[in-house]
């Protein structure tokens, strides 16, 4: 008896599987001839019928069942090997959990991936969107490795750094009212119809303790949780939102940017544990971050 090729038994096991030698050719991605010749060459080599071909369709004999059972025992075990090693790699491969606040642009996130994945194809980053409260508490319970969020967090366990300090800026349409002003005052948006952010953002204290010191009352029509939704809004004409630029910048297309008087800044922290795991990781995400921020800034000051 000659010793049957790894081939071969999958051959066989996919045409008991598979009921015939073209499902099985399908199930293989190799012609029927293949498949047959495989097959024939198993029995031969084996010395042992396990294929009835007297009728118009082969069938499995009882021997051949037995055969099959301990096929499908063995491939088993050799696609077992395959996943132990695939989670071999996958420990091997850092990954880095980060939490961002809710409309942070994602083609920032994806070119931060990009950068790191250039250079570091072994780390692998997760991104969770989620409010700075909730990212906040990860990063306290190390649940995430990094975290950007739109408030301070002093805890002797956390190491936090400013990453984003930006004037906020009037965004609407070109043909909205204003549009031609190069600067919008506040004093403008009394009786316009305004876009906010809902309670509880920074982005809306931030204005709201601005309307009350200039004794302004917005025109408040909208109010959205994320950046984007207040960008979706005012692209429709639905009225005029004042924001960050970083988090607007996707939507540059579809909107004009207006320098905002009185200056109101908003402030977005990097964050991580002290002693959190997978330092350097966390690091080169950090930086990757930190250039496509970069890059983005740089972009906008060009135009």
């Amino acid at each position: 008896m000659r010793k049957p090729s790894l081939r071969q038994l999958e051959a066989y096991k996919a045409f008991v599987e598979n009921g015939s030698v073209s499902k099985a050719a399908d199930a293989l991605y190799v012609s029927q001839p293949a498949v047959s010749k495989l097959l024939n060459n198993f029995e031969l080599d084996i010395g042992m019928e396990l294929i009835d071909r007297s009728s118009n369709r082969p069938v499995v004999t009882e021997r051949g069942m037995k055969v099959y059972e301990e096929i499908d025992r063995i491939l088993s075990g050799v696609d077992q090997i395959g996943q132990a090693i695939a989670a071999i790699r996958a420990k091997e491969r850092s990954l880095i959990t980060v939490g961002v606040m809710p409309g942070f642009p994602p083609s920032l996130l994806s070119r931060a991936a990009q950068i790191v994945r250039q250079d570091h194809p072994d780390i692998s980053i997760s991104f969770i969107v989620r409010s700075s409260e909730f990212i906040s508490h990860g990063i306290l319970s190390r649940k995430m490795d990094l975290g950007i969020i739109a408030r301070d967090l002093d805890h002797p366990q956390v190491q936090s750094n400013l990453f984003l300090d930006e004037e906020m800026v009037a965004v609407m349409r070109s043909d909205h009212v204003l549009a031609d002003h190069d600067v919008i005052d506040i004093s403008d948006l009394q009786g316009q119809p305004f876009i906010s952010f809902t309670q509880g953002s920074v982005s809306r204290q931030v204005m709201d303790k601005a309307f009350e010191a200039s004794r302004i009352e917005p025109d408040i029509v909208l109010q959205a949780t994320t950046a984007p939704n207040c960008c979706a809004f005012a692209a429709d004409g639905l009225g005029l939102s004042v924001m960050s630029p970083v988090f607007a910048q996707d939507h540059m297309n579809r909107l004009v940017f207006r320098r905002f008087t009185p200056s109101l800044r908003v402030q977005v922290q990097s964050v991580r544990p002290v002693d959190g795991r997978e330092r350097r990781s966390t690091d080169l995400v950090l930086n990757a971050l930190e250039v496509a921020r970069d890059e983005r800034t740089s972009a906008r000051a060009a135009l």
